[in-house]
Formats: structure tokens, sequence, C-alpha cells
């Protein structure tokens, strides 16, 4: 081959490895980081991003570049290897004309096809991932200038693709059980995994972006506190009996009913400070109507994210959730939704006390105290053989049988009876505890009264 000839299939492979490290970069890179690259008046970014809105058209553009140039090369190659090098291996070797020809192009065409391989594909496309918003920025306009001259070509394999695309996309979702359709927060997830493997955060930082990426696909009645375990407040009760509510359930926050214990008829919320400010004031007839504030309604069937964008705006942190009936549906508190992003958030007051004091026949134990010496004081080994010792009381009960014990309920789960004494935030605080009769069923189940000790005024 001449050098004309050398210098063509030379700036065929330059062109080829062009295309093919555009056509991953730009497959790799999101869009949302090319419209703020965009908004930032990137040089190259404004291209990028309609190309990239385009995906289809855009692979046609490279398609037909990567086509064009190969079929060049293809063509310079072989005339180069039937021109110049045919005829030599026909002199040199004594072969006939054809096995000369085939020959020739087989010396010509693997060890160009060997170079197009490492020179035109993996090594521009390994730069490629590792650099893709710089090939972006920087081939969009060429790539732009290029697509004008192969236009009618590229709409019409952009409509072809499309179609077939969208055709082969419906019946792969109808028989897709393991897919959510949520390909924006897939990729999320994603990198957010990534992030953590490469050390760059931690596992509580994916977790905080995973949660928040939920919130747009968690319904409200989902997280909200229900309705039959919303601690209230009841408006015409007396001072004593609002305190003595605070006490047991530390809130800052308290919805008021106008009839007592009854959720459908929540009128509002009072706020702690407020009512030790009422009691002080007005400390002859404190009324919590004085201090009542309106609660913001939000629909159950609403998605979180909506949710916290309205009490955030609205500045408020407590919401009345009613279902389309208008029955009220549970609470919503803005530590219910942060819950959903950071996980259990715990305070001083969500300490659960560990102690063990005997009572008689009986114990009285705190939600804290590890099954372990819960075993021990009961005499009985086998109970809870599936939970380690250092497992709470609380855990046991709510975690491994699922129960949601209230303030005087009793309970009997595998041989031992159980009265709730003391329940704070929905958790157990305090029992009554005591082992079962040897032919008691070990099944949860009400169990018989059981005689609570007089407390020491």
């Amino acid at each position: 081959m001449g050098v004309a000839q050398c210098l063509i299939i030379v700036a065929m492979l330059v062109l080829n490895s062009a295309f093919a490290a555009y056509e991953l970069a730009l497959a790799s890179i999101s869009a949302g980081r090319l419209k703020l690259l965009a908004e930032k008046h990137a040089r190259g970014a404004a291209s990028a991003l309609r190309m990239k809105n385009r995906m289809e058209a855009s692979l046609a553009v490279v398609q037909i570049g990567i086509t064009l140039v190969g079929a060049i090369a293809a063509a310079t190659g072989g005339a180069g290897a039937e021109g110049r090098f045919s005829p030599w291996l026909e002199r040199s070797l004594e072969l006939s004309p054809g096995l000369a020809d085939v020959l020739a192009i087989a010396l010509v065409v693997l060890p160009l096809s060997a170079v197009t391989i490492v020179f035109g594909e993996l090594v521009p496309k390994t730069f490629a991932l590792r650099h893709s918003e710089w090939v972006c920025l920087n081939l969009s306009l060429l790539m732009r200038a290029f697509s004008f001259p192969v236009f009618p070509a590229v709409v019409c394999f952009e409509w072809i693709t499309r179609r077939l695309v969208g055709l082969l996309s419906r019946n792969v979702m109808a028989s897709n059980d393991w897919g959510d359709g949520e390909p924006g927060l897939n990729e999320l997830r994603a990198q957010a995994s990534m992030l953590r493997t490469s050390r760059i955060i931690g596992a509580r930082q994916e977790q905080m972006i995973l949660g928040a990426s939920r919130l747009s696909s968690i319904k409200v009645s989902d997280i909200m506190v229900p309705d039959e375990d919303i601690v209230m407040l009841f408006a015409d009760g007396p001072l004593t009996e609002q305190l003595v509510t605070v006490h047991i359930d530390v809130h800052t926050r308290f919805p008021v009913t106008e009839r007592r214990n009854d959720p459908q008829a929540i009128i509002g919320y009072a706020n702690v400070k407020e009512l030790f400010f009422l009691a002080k004031t007005h400390p002859e007839n404190p009324s919590v109507r004085e201090i009542l504030r309106p609660l913001l309604p939000l629909a159950a069937e609403s998605l979180v994210g909506e949710a916290f964008t309205r009490m955030m705006s609205e500045h408020v942190h407590l919401a009345l959730v009613r279902h389309g009936d208008g029955t009220v549906a549970g609470i919503l508190s803005l530590e219910d939704i942060l819950e959903e992003v950071v996980g259990d958030i715990q305070d001083e007051f969500d300490r659960l006390p560990r102690h063990i004091t005997a009572s008689g026949r009986q114990w009285i134990v705190g939600g804290g105290a590890p099954l372990s010496r819960v075993r021990e004081v009961l005499n009985r080994s086998d109970l809870a053989p599936n939970q380690p010792g250092s497992a709470s009381l609380c855990e046991w009960l709510q975690v491994h049988h699922g129960v949601q014990p209230r303030t005087g309920m009793a309970y009997q789960i595998e041989g031992v009876r159980l009265l709730a004494r003391k329940v704070r935030r929905h958790k157990l605080v305090e029992a009554l505890v005591a082992a079962a009769p040897p032919a008691s069923d070990a099944h949860e189940r009400p169990a018989p009264a059981m005689e609570e000790p007089a407390r020491r005024g």
C-alpha cells in the first residue's frame, strides 16, 4: 500500500475511535449532569444535552459514522492489497492470481482488524468510561455538525428504532416480575451503592440517599400513626390530666379531641410549652382550648414526598391524615418522615429501663431488660431460643412476635404471662412478668388477669 492509502486508513481509524468514544460517553453520562453543565454555560454542554435528549437519533449518527469510516478503511485496504501486495505474493510464492488475492487481503485485513479493535474500540471506549463528561463536551458539536448531512437517514433510523424498541419494551414489561418501573430511581440507588463501595460515602449516607428516594413512592398512610394509636389530650379535661398524659407519652405536640379518646373528634393540637405557660398564667381555670392550633389536613393516599414539601412550606410539624370519606386515619409528624430517610430517631426518653424487681411470685421487668436475665429469673432457659440473650424484652415482644402493647393489656406468649404496665411511644417500658402454668398454651393470646402490685404514693 502507498503512503496515501496508509494515511486514509489512519484517518479512518481516528474517526472510528472518536465515534466509539462518543457513543459510550453519551450513554454513560446522566442527563441531569448535562443539564447542570448547560445551566452553567459550559462549552458544548447545550449540544450534548440535545444529543442526550434524542438518544435514538444520536446513536444513529454514531452508527452511520462508524459504518462509513469502516467501509472506507476496508475499501482502501482491500484496494491496496489487490493492487500492490497481491502481485508481489503471486511472483514471490508462485501462487495463482485468485489465491494471491485472498492471501493478500487476509494479510492486510487481519492486522487492520486487530489495530481497529484495540485503538478504534477498546482504548477510546475505556477512556470514555473514565472521562465521559470531557468526551461529551468536546465532541458533541462535531457530532451535531456531522448529523446535518445525514439527517434523512438519521430520522429514518430513529423512527424505526423507537417503534421496535417500544414493541419489545411492552413485551418485556408484561413478563417482568422483578423490575419496579423506575429507571431514574434505580440509577440513583446504583450510584449510591457504587459510592459506598468506593468508600466515598458511608453506609449511613447511603441509607439516607435510598430513604429520600423512596419518599416519592410511599403513601402517607404507610408511615402515619394510625388513629387507634394516637395519644390525645381531652379538650375539656383538667390540667392535671393533661400533665399526666404529657408525662407518660413524652412528645412536644399533642392532638386535642372534643370527645375523650375519640380521634374522630380531633379539633387541633396543643404545644407542651404553651400548656405549661397556660398553667402559669391561668392557674384558676386553664383550658387547653385557649392554646389550640389547627392541624394541617393531609389525604391518606397522598405521597410522603408531597406531604413533606407541604409541611415544610407551611412550617408545621404535625398533620392530621384523613381518608377519602373525611374520617380521621391518623397523624403524621415530620419525625415520621425523617425516620424514613435516616432510620429510627431516638432521644433520651427512648431509652428503655433494664431493671428487674421481684414482686411476690411475679417480676416487674423494664422493657430494656435483656432476655438472658429474664430467662434466669423465670428459670426458663428455653424461652425464645431463637433470640440472643442481649435482645430486650421489648424487642422479643414487639419485633419477634409482632405485638403492639397497650397499657393495661395482658398477654401470654411462650408460656410467659405479661401485663404491660407502661407503654411510651408505642414501646413497652415496663411489664409485670410471671411464668404461666405448665399446661398453658404457648401461642400468643390474652392472658388471665394478673395481680397488679400496689404502688407507693
